[in-house]
This record gives C-alpha cells, sequence and structure tokens, in this order.
C-alpha cells in the first residue's frame, strides 16, 4: 500500500509521515519544503527505526498542476493525506497567492483524485469554518451539522476552508469518490512555523525554556485543544479505514479555560511565568465540538490536555538539549 502525504514536511504533515511509518507503508511524502524540515523529518524517521527504503521525498508546488500530475503518473496511490496548504497571515497578506495553493491547489487534488482513481482523499480542514464566536451557537458542542454564515467569521482561511469542503461535497456526489476531512480545534505540540496561533505552542514551550510567555487573552477565554500527534492519527486511520459513514469528523478533544491551562504547565512547571491579555476576553475561534462521531468512526480517544502539555514541554527541551521533566 502506497500513501502520498502533501505537506508532508509540515508541523501536522510530519507527525502523518511517522504515523504512517509504525504501520510499515510505502509514504511519498510531497513538499515545497525540501530543504531542513526535509532533513528533520528523515533523521526522525531513521531515529524511529523505519525503513528507510519505504520513505520517498518528492518536490511539490501545490499551485502547479503539471507538478502534480507528474507525481500522480510516477506512482499508484491507494490513498491521499493532503495537508499542503498557505497557513500563518499569507491569506490576509497575499490572498492572489493564498488562493493559488489552498483553492486551486486543493481543487487540482480532487481533479487527481477523479482521474487516477485514488481509493481515499484525507485533507484538514479547520474549526474555522464555525466562524469565530462560540456565543452565535449558544452554551453547547457543536457538531458536524452546524453553520454559520460569512458574517460570523473573522479569518479568511476559515472561509476558504468552507469552500475546500464544499468543493469536496461536490466531487463526492458527482464522481462517487471517496473524500474525508477533519475539522481540527486548536492544535497544540512543538513545531509550528509562523502561524496565526503562535501562542498554541508557546503557552508551553517557552516556559519549558524558563522564558516568560505572553498569551493574547484572559485566564477566562475557553478553547478546544487536541495534541499535533493525536490530530495525525486521526487523519491517519480516516485514510486507511475500509469504508467511512461520513465525510466531515469534528477532531474536538478537550476544553480548558485560561486559568486551567495555566495550572496545567505549572503543575509541571511550577516556576513558569505566564501572562494574560484580561482585556481580550477571548480568542477568535469556537470553543466546544462534539467529537463522539470521530471516535465512534475510527475507535481512537486523544490523549489528554495535561498528557500533551507534558509532551510538548519534553520536546521543546529536547530541541534545546535540556533534559526533560519526568511525571
Amino acid at each position: 500500500m502506497t500513501i502520498l502525504v502533501t505537506g508532508a514536511t509540515g508541523y501536522i504533515g510530519s507527525r502523518v509521515v511517522l504515523q504512517l511509518a509504525k504501520r510499515n507503508l510505502e509514504i511519498i511524502a510531497a513538499d515545497l519544503d525540501m530543504g531542513k524540515n526535509k532533513d528533520k523529518l528523515e533523521k526522525k524517521y531513521i531515529a524511529a527505526g523505519h525503513d528507510l527504503n519505504l520513505l520517498k521525498f518528492e518536490k511539490l508546488d501545490i499551485t502547479n498542476l503539471e507538478n502534480i500530475e507528474s507525481i500522480f503518473e510516477k506512482y499508484h496511490f491507494d490513498s491521499v493525506i493532503n495537508l499542503a496548504y498557505g497557513i500563518g497571515m499569507i491569506c490576509e497578506n497575499n490572498p492572489l497567492l493564498a488562493s493559488k495553493i489552498n483553492i486551486v491547489g486543493t481543487t487540482s487534488i480532487f481533479e487527481m483524485i477523479v482521474k487516477h482513481k485514488i481509493r481515499r482523499l484525507v485533507f484538514a480542514s479547520s474549526e474555522t469554518v464555525y466562524g469565530a464566536n462560540q456565543s452565535f451557537y449558544g452554551k453547547r458542542p457543536i457538531t458536524e451539522n452546524d453553520y454559520s454564515g460569512i458574517d460570523q467569521h473573522f479569518y479568511t482561511y476559515g472561509v476558504m476552508k468552507l469552500l475546500n469542503e464544499f468543493m469536496a461535497e461536490k466531487y463526492i456526489k458527482k464522481h462517487g469518490c471517496s473524500i474525508a476531512y477533519t475539522r481540527p480545534s486548536v492544535v497544540f505540540g512543538f513545531g509550528r512555523q509562523n502561524t496565526a496561533i503562535n501562542w498554541a505552542e508557546d503557552f508551553a514551550a517557552k516556559p519549558a525554556l524558563e522564558e516568560p510567555v505572553h498569551l493574547p487573552f484572559s485566564k477566562k477565554s475557553t478553547d478546544n485543544w487536541i495534541y499535533v500527534d493525536d490530530c495525525a492519527e486521526q487523519l491517519v486511520r480516516l485514510a486507511l479505514k475500509d469504508k467511512l459513514n461520513f465525510s466531515s469528523y469534528n477532531t474536538g478533544s478537550q476544553t480548558v479555560t485560561g486559568e486551567e491551562l495555566e495550572k496545567t504547565v505549572k503543575k509541571i512547571l511550577p516556576n513558569a511565568e505566564i501572562y494574560f491579555d484580561e482585556k481580550n476576553l477571548r480568542t477568535p475561534l469556537i470553543d466546544d465540538q462534539d467529537d463522539s462521531r470521530i471516535r465512534k468512526e475510527i475507535d481512537f480517544y486523544p490523549r489528554s490536555f495535561a498528557e500533551g502539555v507534558r509532551a510538548l514541554i519534553n520536546d521543546a527541551r529536547k530541541a534545546n538539549n535540556l533534559p526533560s521533566i519526568k511525571a
């Protein structure tokens, strides 16, 4: 079985590759970045004892249809996990380039799935498709059937993800192809790169290095969090399962307040200096996902927030040649 992972050297993509490697599958890791991030991934892959003969790297420009086509013609893929996407402020500062990557690029992958008769495509959407305010839905878990209009959105990124989902459903209905997508909540872990929510790493990584951290929300603010490795595992299981019952899946996991976040970090690092912006009562995100659908579908339960925080802290320390904090 051969799996194509696009955006393979990125934050979530690199974890997807490592999760697939545990299953001894042939992996084609495609990304525009074939520099330091590729080297880091290859080093982790080898360190974990995986067979290097099962991993091949391909340079991929998701905006170049000929480049995409050449990779699909070179290999026969069983499934594709598409994580090639423009994130961070690119959607706001360079919407033309972001559209080429996120809209045209993703649609090009849909075309390849149909043309080359790929068994399954899985991609990461986002909880931002639900808009920027939990209060729009009230105090209840948000399900995959919920929806908000454009006037409820803050991030251009979220609206682009919404269009990706719309197009996916069109391809499913028109061509009968198997496409599934997750709607990740706040994905946290070590290794974020220039994203709009770097605080999802800094809140624990900076204290891990004995640095103070200033968070752009109040102690009363609430968010739904999932550890990055668990987000990757969900994508992998959806890609490998024989038959899926749905196309959309909340990743869910655990909702915590800023105050609970602080207590969790300080339980591991008692001297952590964490400061909040009490003028900013919330983040521009929803904070409560119903994840019962994906738990039932793939029989997987993400680790607790506390377990993920400890992993983040120790990864940050390891990257800076510091000893791990033992439980």
